[in-house]
């Protein structure tokens, strides 16, 4: 039940003053991930007790972000193909069909983006 009520609620609170540049950094930077202000400081944050086990299983982490890297390598690959469709076909280009795509590649990235998240 650590920093928790038994509701679930988080019932501790940790106040920290910045200069106005660092708060307009934090709010941007939530805003671009769609979270709250709270939420991003807290995902940045490392897990208390978590350190220890996170050196006891490396090899799992290491390979558990370069999977993400590989995902993240994918999704610029697939870009660039419709980067080169776009360029190759100006005229002909189907703007609907490439909105489509570009969309396809935001979800993609939204995925991965959840995934690392919830490390």
């Amino acid at each position: 039940m650590k920093g928790k009520n038994r509701e679930g609620k988080k019932w501790k609170r940790l106040s920290v003053r910045l200069l106005p540049e660092e708060w307009d950094f934090f709010c941007r930077q939530a805003d671009e991930l769609g979270m709250s202000v709270s939420d991003f400081v807290r995902s940045r944050m490392p897990v208390v007790g978590e350190g220890d086990k996170k050196k006891n299983t490396g090899k799992k982490t290491k390979k558990e972000y370069r999977e993400v890297a590989a995902q993240i390598a994918r999704v610029g690959n697939n870009l660039n193909q419709v980067a080169r469709w776009v360029n190759t076909y100006k005229p002909a280009a189907d703007a609907a069909r490439v909105i489509v795509l570009l969309a396809g590649v935001r979800d993609e990235m939204r995925r991965i983006r959840e995934m690392i998240m919830k490390e």
